[in-house]
Protein backbone atom coordinates (compact mmCIF):
# COMPACT_ATOMS: atom_id res chain seq x y z
CA UNK A 1 0.00 0.00 0.00
CA UNK A 2 1.56 3.72 -0.91
CA UNK A 3 2.21 5.50 2.14
CA UNK A 4 0.01 8.45 3.01
CA UNK A 5 1.34 12.18 1.85
CA UNK A 6 3.01 10.69 -1.15
CA UNK A 7 1.61 13.65 -3.01
CA UNK A 8 3.51 15.91 -1.78
CA UNK A 9 6.48 14.46 -3.15
CA UNK A 10 5.34 13.40 -6.41
CA UNK A 11 5.85 14.95 -10.13
CA UNK A 12 4.07 14.72 -13.58
CA UNK A 13 4.32 14.65 -16.84
CA UNK A 14 3.45 18.71 -17.23
CA UNK A 15 6.00 19.09 -20.24
CA UNK A 16 3.74 17.16 -22.94
CA UNK A 17 0.24 18.63 -23.92
CA UNK A 18 -1.13 15.27 -22.29
CA UNK A 19 0.13 16.34 -18.63
CA UNK A 20 -3.31 18.62 -18.32
CA UNK A 21 -4.56 19.27 -14.42
CA UNK A 22 -7.23 16.82 -14.05
CA UNK A 23 -11.11 17.53 -14.59
CA UNK A 24 -12.27 19.01 -10.61
CA UNK A 25 -14.32 21.93 -12.38
CA UNK A 26 -11.94 23.66 -10.32
CA UNK A 27 -12.36 27.84 -10.07
CA UNK A 28 -10.48 29.48 -7.74
CA UNK A 29 -10.40 33.42 -7.96
CA UNK A 30 -10.53 34.00 -11.17
CA UNK A 31 -8.58 31.35 -12.76
CA UNK A 32 -9.81 27.73 -13.90
CA UNK A 33 -7.39 25.37 -12.35
CA UNK A 34 -8.53 22.77 -14.88
CA UNK A 35 -6.24 24.95 -17.30
CA UNK A 36 -2.60 25.50 -16.86
CA UNK A 37 -2.62 28.93 -15.71
CA UNK A 38 0.42 31.73 -15.51
CA UNK A 39 3.10 32.17 -13.03
CA UNK A 40 5.71 34.38 -12.53
CA UNK A 41 9.25 34.85 -9.90
CA UNK A 42 10.42 38.19 -9.36
CA UNK A 43 13.52 36.78 -7.74
CA UNK A 44 15.18 39.33 -5.62
CA UNK A 45 18.50 40.14 -3.66
CA UNK A 46 18.88 42.98 -1.31
CA UNK A 47 21.13 45.41 -2.14
CA UNK A 48 23.78 46.52 0.62
CA UNK A 49 22.08 48.27 2.90
CA UNK A 50 19.14 47.69 2.69
CA UNK A 51 16.57 45.40 3.95
CA UNK A 52 13.01 43.78 4.01
CA UNK A 53 11.61 46.73 5.91
CA UNK A 54 12.80 49.08 2.93
CA UNK A 55 11.21 46.74 -0.01
CA UNK A 56 7.41 46.91 2.90
CA UNK A 57 7.76 50.43 2.59
CA UNK A 58 6.16 50.30 -0.87
CA UNK A 59 3.98 47.80 -0.95
CA UNK A 60 0.70 49.95 -0.37
CA UNK A 61 1.22 51.88 -3.64
CA UNK A 62 1.79 48.00 -5.24
CA UNK A 63 -1.56 47.04 -3.51
CA UNK A 64 -2.74 50.48 -5.40
CA UNK A 65 -1.53 49.51 -8.90
CA UNK A 66 -2.06 46.00 -8.86
CA UNK A 67 -5.55 47.01 -8.50
CA UNK A 68 -5.33 49.40 -11.08
CA UNK A 69 -3.79 47.78 -13.68
CA UNK A 70 -4.02 43.94 -13.22
CA UNK A 71 -7.24 43.74 -10.80
CA UNK A 72 -7.37 40.09 -12.07
CA UNK A 73 -3.74 38.75 -10.54
CA UNK A 74 -2.23 37.84 -6.95
CA UNK A 75 0.57 38.50 -5.31
CA UNK A 76 2.77 36.83 -2.85
CA UNK A 77 5.91 38.04 -0.98
CA UNK A 78 8.12 35.00 -0.46
CA UNK A 79 11.01 34.68 2.24
CA UNK A 80 13.37 32.28 2.99
CA UNK A 81 12.63 29.68 5.92
CA UNK A 82 14.71 26.90 4.85
CA UNK A 83 16.74 27.66 1.67
CA UNK A 84 19.39 26.19 -0.07
CA UNK A 85 21.57 29.38 0.58
CA UNK A 86 24.72 28.28 2.52
CA UNK A 87 27.18 30.36 4.26
CA UNK A 88 29.12 32.63 1.78
CA UNK A 89 27.00 31.48 -0.83
CA UNK A 90 24.66 33.77 -2.74
CA UNK A 91 21.13 33.34 -1.85
CA UNK A 92 17.75 35.16 -2.81
CA UNK A 93 16.05 37.56 -0.43
CA UNK A 94 12.62 37.37 -1.33
CA UNK A 95 10.32 36.15 -3.83
CA UNK A 96 6.98 38.15 -5.25
CA UNK A 97 5.23 36.04 -6.82
CA UNK A 98 2.24 36.50 -9.22
CA UNK A 99 -0.54 34.45 -10.16
CA UNK A 100 -3.48 34.53 -12.69
CA UNK A 101 -4.92 33.52 -16.35
CA UNK A 102 -2.53 33.69 -18.93
CA UNK A 103 -4.45 36.53 -20.55
CA UNK A 104 -4.57 38.40 -17.38
CA UNK A 105 -0.63 38.63 -17.62
CA UNK A 106 -1.09 39.94 -21.14
CA UNK A 107 -3.66 42.85 -20.42
CA UNK A 108 -1.66 43.46 -16.86
CA UNK A 109 1.53 43.85 -18.18
CA UNK A 110 0.31 46.07 -20.76
CA UNK A 111 -1.27 48.30 -18.47
CA UNK A 112 1.38 48.24 -16.13
CA UNK A 113 4.14 49.02 -18.79
CA UNK A 114 1.98 52.39 -19.58
CA UNK A 115 1.58 53.48 -16.48
CA UNK A 116 4.02 56.48 -15.14
CA UNK A 117 3.27 55.37 -11.27
CA UNK A 118 4.41 51.82 -12.15
CA UNK A 119 7.35 52.97 -13.70
CA UNK A 120 8.04 55.12 -10.94
CA UNK A 121 7.43 52.32 -8.47
CA UNK A 122 10.11 49.58 -10.37
CA UNK A 123 12.21 52.80 -10.01
CA UNK A 124 11.94 52.88 -6.55
CA UNK A 125 12.33 49.71 -6.30
CA UNK A 126 15.44 49.25 -8.24
CA UNK A 127 16.74 50.98 -5.56
CA UNK A 128 15.99 48.36 -2.83
CA UNK A 129 17.06 44.86 -4.51
CA UNK A 130 17.76 43.76 -8.08
CA UNK A 131 15.86 41.44 -9.56
CA UNK A 132 14.67 39.28 -12.29
CA UNK A 133 11.65 37.94 -13.92
CA UNK A 134 10.74 34.39 -14.73
CA UNK A 135 7.55 33.55 -16.62
CA UNK A 136 6.27 29.78 -16.17
CA UNK A 137 2.74 27.90 -16.28
CA UNK A 138 1.83 26.03 -13.66
CA UNK A 139 -0.58 22.64 -13.64
CA UNK A 140 -3.16 22.26 -10.79
CA UNK A 141 -3.11 18.54 -9.24
CA UNK A 142 -4.62 19.53 -5.85
CA UNK A 143 -6.32 21.93 -4.30
CA UNK A 144 -8.65 22.80 -1.36
CA UNK A 145 -9.52 26.44 -1.61
CA UNK A 146 -11.73 26.57 1.39
CA UNK A 147 -8.05 25.82 3.47
CA UNK A 148 -6.40 28.14 1.24
CA UNK A 149 -8.87 30.62 1.76
CA UNK A 150 -8.76 30.52 5.36
CA UNK A 151 -5.20 32.60 5.77
CA UNK A 152 -3.16 35.14 3.63
CA UNK A 153 -0.53 33.44 5.10
CA UNK A 154 1.21 29.56 4.39
CA UNK A 155 4.38 28.39 3.95
CA UNK A 156 5.37 27.06 0.30
CA UNK A 157 7.90 24.14 -0.64
CA UNK A 158 9.58 24.34 -3.50
CA UNK A 159 11.49 21.36 -5.48
CA UNK A 160 13.00 21.12 -8.55
CA UNK A 161 13.53 18.00 -11.08
CA UNK A 162 14.18 16.41 -14.03
CA UNK A 163 13.10 12.97 -15.20
CA UNK A 164 15.39 9.75 -14.93
CA UNK A 165 16.72 9.14 -18.26
CA UNK A 166 15.01 5.71 -18.36
CA UNK A 167 12.17 6.36 -16.94
CA UNK A 168 9.03 7.35 -19.72
CA UNK A 169 7.36 9.98 -19.02
CA UNK A 170 4.11 8.13 -19.76
CA UNK A 171 5.53 5.49 -16.62
CA UNK A 172 6.78 8.70 -14.73
CA UNK A 173 2.80 10.10 -15.19
CA UNK A 174 1.36 6.89 -15.00
CA UNK A 175 2.84 6.36 -11.41
CA UNK A 176 1.82 10.03 -9.65
CA UNK A 177 -1.82 9.74 -11.09
CA UNK A 178 -1.96 6.63 -9.34
CA UNK A 179 -0.73 7.82 -6.27
CA UNK A 180 -2.89 10.86 -6.38
CA UNK A 181 -6.00 9.38 -7.49
CA UNK A 182 -5.55 6.98 -3.82
CA UNK A 183 -4.31 9.37 -1.82
CA UNK A 184 -5.29 13.10 -2.61
CA UNK A 185 -8.22 13.41 -0.24
CA UNK A 186 -5.88 12.28 2.51
CA UNK A 187 -2.66 15.24 1.64
CA UNK A 188 -1.01 17.05 4.71
CA UNK A 189 -0.78 20.01 1.98
CA UNK A 190 -3.40 22.52 0.86
CA UNK A 191 -2.52 22.53 -3.18
CA UNK A 192 0.06 21.47 -5.66
CA UNK A 193 0.94 22.62 -8.50
CA UNK A 194 3.63 21.61 -11.31
CA UNK A 195 5.64 24.75 -12.44
CA UNK A 196 6.28 24.83 -16.45
CA UNK A 197 9.46 27.14 -16.85
CA UNK A 198 8.94 28.72 -19.98
CA UNK A 199 10.22 32.57 -20.11
CA UNK A 200 13.56 33.63 -18.86
CA UNK A 201 14.05 29.65 -17.35
CA UNK A 202 18.01 29.79 -18.15
CA UNK A 203 19.02 26.31 -17.20
CA UNK A 204 15.63 25.63 -15.49
CA UNK A 205 14.54 24.78 -19.07
CA UNK A 206 13.04 21.02 -19.72
CA UNK A 207 13.07 20.82 -15.69
CA UNK A 208 9.79 21.13 -13.89
CA UNK A 209 9.03 22.23 -10.17
CA UNK A 210 6.70 20.74 -7.25
CA UNK A 211 4.96 23.70 -5.31
CA UNK A 212 3.28 22.72 -2.52
CA UNK A 213 1.44 24.97 0.14
CA UNK A 214 0.81 24.24 4.18
CA UNK A 215 -1.45 25.85 6.25
CA UNK A 216 1.37 26.43 8.99
CA UNK A 217 4.42 24.78 10.41
CA UNK A 218 2.67 21.32 12.28
CA UNK A 219 1.58 20.32 8.89
CA UNK A 220 4.95 20.72 7.52
CA UNK A 221 6.49 19.12 10.08
CA UNK A 222 4.13 16.13 10.22
CA UNK A 223 4.63 15.58 6.87
CA UNK A 224 8.81 15.60 8.25
CA UNK A 225 7.73 12.85 11.01
CA UNK A 226 6.25 10.59 7.87
CA UNK A 227 9.17 11.03 6.23
CA UNK A 228 11.79 10.48 9.24
CA UNK A 229 9.91 8.26 11.48
CA UNK A 230 7.14 6.34 9.04
CA UNK A 231 7.40 4.98 5.20
CA UNK A 232 8.25 8.34 3.95
CA UNK A 233 11.65 7.53 4.05
CA UNK A 234 11.82 4.61 1.94
CA UNK A 235 9.26 6.11 -0.64
CA UNK A 236 11.55 8.97 -1.52
CA UNK A 237 14.39 7.05 -1.50
CA UNK A 238 12.53 4.76 -4.25
CA UNK A 239 11.14 7.94 -5.98
CA UNK A 240 14.29 10.20 -6.52
CA UNK A 241 16.70 6.57 -7.57
CA UNK A 242 13.88 5.62 -9.87
CA UNK A 243 12.16 8.36 -10.64
CA UNK A 244 12.67 12.02 -10.50
CA UNK A 245 16.29 13.43 -10.08
CA UNK A 246 15.29 16.22 -7.35
CA UNK A 247 17.40 19.49 -6.12
CA UNK A 248 15.69 18.77 -2.70
CA UNK A 249 12.80 21.03 -1.50
CA UNK A 250 13.11 25.06 -0.04
CA UNK A 251 10.55 26.07 2.45
CA UNK A 252 9.24 29.72 2.15
CA UNK A 253 6.88 32.09 4.59
CA UNK A 254 4.28 33.53 2.25
CA UNK A 255 1.94 36.46 2.63
CA UNK A 256 -0.60 38.18 -0.27
CA UNK A 257 -0.03 41.13 -0.86
CA UNK A 258 -2.89 41.61 -2.98
CA UNK A 259 -5.83 39.06 -4.16
CA UNK A 260 -6.89 39.04 -7.35
CA UNK A 261 -10.34 39.56 -7.86
CA UNK A 262 -12.76 36.16 -8.30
Amino acid sequence: MLPKRLIVFVTTLALLASAQADDHGNTWRGVNLDQQFGIQFEICQLKPGKALSDIAKLDDEAQRLFGINAPDLSLMRLTPMFSHGMPGGTTVSYIDVTMGSIESFGKGWDNWMASKDASKLMANSDKVASCTFKFARAVNRFVNPEALDASDDRLISMNWCSKRENVSWNQLKAKHDAWQAAYEDDSASMAWNIVIPRLGAGNQNGRYMHMVSYANTQQLMANENWVANGDGGAALQDYYTAYGDCDGESIWNASYLYKGDS
